[in-house]
């Protein structure tokens, strides 16, 4: 169980570097993720997940559809290999697993912070948290890869590559050693997304855990 809440949350916190083969010249990356904060209030896509340990083993894969909208909402629907929901409705951040009947509540401000979540849910000045450690050109991506400034962070960096415009590839590593990858695909923005999309019903029978106060 604590093994998979970590790669749950690894999704918020942690994420991998690109491996360092050859680079191009930079590519543009940068200049992508600030037309992509400035230009996008929503976003829809499938996921595939892929979470590595320190010993370069798959620990586990994972499967869904995101949603997100400005400022600070998503919503991370898992529907393999069990079904979990990482929601972020604006003030709360919300974890379900099914399979355990337990959900997670805290305050959003202590569960993102300076998070690859917060990056894509943030506005242009949350840049101003990152610092850009490089660009370049890499499997017919443009990619940035960017570290938090703050020390308290619990990832060590995380690198987003586009396609075009779009955001396909997220590879963001913690502090521990583990990776944890995402591929984007279906993608389409700036479509209208209810805000009741973003509001998190506990069901009948699941446990409630809170951490923290509003």
């Amino acid at each position: 169980m604590a093994s998979r809440r970590a790669a749950v949350l690894a999704l918020l916190a942690a994420w991998a570097a690109l491996p360092g083969a050859a680079l191009a010249a930079p590519a543009g990356g940068l200049d992508r993720l600030k037309e992509f904060l400035g230009r996008v209030e929503t976003l829809t896509a499938d996921f595939r997940q892929e979470t590595v340990g320190a010993d370069g083993q798959v620990a586990e894969t994972a499967a869904g559809r995101l949603q997100l909208k400005r400022p600070g909402r998503f919503r991370w629907d898992y529907t393999q290999p069990y079904e979990r929901v990482v929601l972020a409705d604006g003030e709360r951040l919300w974890l379900y697993e099914a399979d355990l009947e337990q959900v997670t509540v805290r305050p959003i401000a202590a569960g993102l912070g300076e998070t690859p979540a917060a990056l894509l849910t943030g506005g242009r000045d949350i840049l101003e948290r990152f610092e850009v450690v490089t660009q370049w050109a890499g499997e017919e991506l443009a990619w940035v890869r960017l570290k938090p400034k703050s020390s308290d962070s619990d990832f060590e960096a995380v690198a987003i590559g586009f396609a075009g415009a779009q955001p396909v590839r997220l590879e963001i590593a913690d502090r521990l050693g583990q990776q944890t990858r995402v591929t984007l695909s279906g993608i389409a923005t700036n479509g209208r997304i209810p805000d009741a999309a973003f509001r998190f019903d506990v069901p009948k029978g699941v446990d409630v855990i809170r951490e923290g106060e509003l």
